[in-house]
């Protein structure tokens, strides 16, 4: 398996990892015994074990070398999280198959051997896993993946500080607006904390923050350190925030949770795909 093939069933490893540890946060009905099932995390779940299981098999099959503890916690972590997806299997499954996951997407980087290129394909890594944190709570909607979702902010910023510093002045002038946008996230999210008047001004920053961010998106397409591939990536981003948003507008009309979720699910693909397509810019 050659480096560049390596690193995108890399992303692939840790991107559906994640998805999958986010499926399986627990919450406070589930610890309840309250049966919580819901399609769109399920269907998270689904994708996350099979993108996950499909990356080990293709890095077994390029015979790149795996480490047994490594290959050993996350074989049991997919496992796990497969067995859980069957009805009626115990609880415990789901924190075996959470703690399993942490672990492999902490031990992934060194156990196979992955190296950037540069601080910003470092910065780009990083904000593809802490968007993923974040776009989550919309499909997962509990007290844990709301928590999963501020610690992505936090972590997207981080992110976006490394990238800005490998990019062109157009790249950084769109990286300064997401950090822009993150910040007014931030702000909204402790603003939604407050009864009543609370929720409308952190609704009317969130507005802000998306108009914001779609801007910084579009300065990212013009920048040439990301080049032909890293463009067209951003463009995939812009088109991620169009769904979100045709996802939000549906999600005032009553029973409809269902139907947001799974076109949340959509936008992570092109989450995926535009930050995937960035970094791969950015190595080139």
């Amino acid at each position: 398996m050659d480096e560049k093939t390596k690193k995108m069933k890399f992303l692939q490893l840790q991107f559906c990892m994640l998805m999958m540890a986010c499926t399986l946060l627990p919450d406070f009905w589930s610890l309840l015994g309250v049966p919580d099932f819901d399609v769109a995390a399920f269907c998270c779940q689904a994708v996350g074990v099979v993108g996950a299981g499909l990356a080990l098999y293709d890095f077994h099959k390029g015979k790149v070398q795996m480490p047994t503890p490594f290959l050993g916690i996350a074989g049991a972590g997919v496992l796990c999280g497969l067995l859980s997806l069957i009805p009626g299997m115990p609880t415990w499954l789901d924190y075996i198959g959470l703690v399993a996951a942490l672990v492999a997407l902490f031990m992934s980087s060194n156990s196979l051997g992955i190296r950037w290129a540069s601080p910003a394909s470092q910065g780009a890594y990083l904000v593809l896993m802490a968007i993923l944190l974040h776009l989550y709570d919309s499909i997962g909607d509990s007290t844990t993946t709301g928590i999963a979702a501020l610690v992505g902010l936090v972590l997207f910023f981080i992110g976006l500080g490394k990238l800005q510093s490998g990019l062109d002045a157009k790249g950084a002038a769109g990286v300064s607006r997401l950090k822009i946008a993150v910040i007014l996230s931030i702000v909204a999210v402790i603003f939604g904390w407050i009864p009543l008047l609370g929720g409308i001004v952190a609704g009317i920053l969130l507005l802000i923050a998306f108009i914001v961010e779609f801007l910084g998106y579009t300065a990212m397409m013009q920048s040439s350190a990301l080049g032909t591939q890293g463009q067209a990536g951003a463009g995939k981003l812009r088109i991620s925030m169009i769904i979100l948003l045709v996802g939000s507008i549906i999600g005032f009309f009553p029973l409809t949770g269902m139907v947001v979720g799974l076109i949340s699910l959509v936008a992570l693909w092109f989450v995926f795909k535009g930050w995937s397509m960035i970094l791969q810019g950015l190595e080139d």
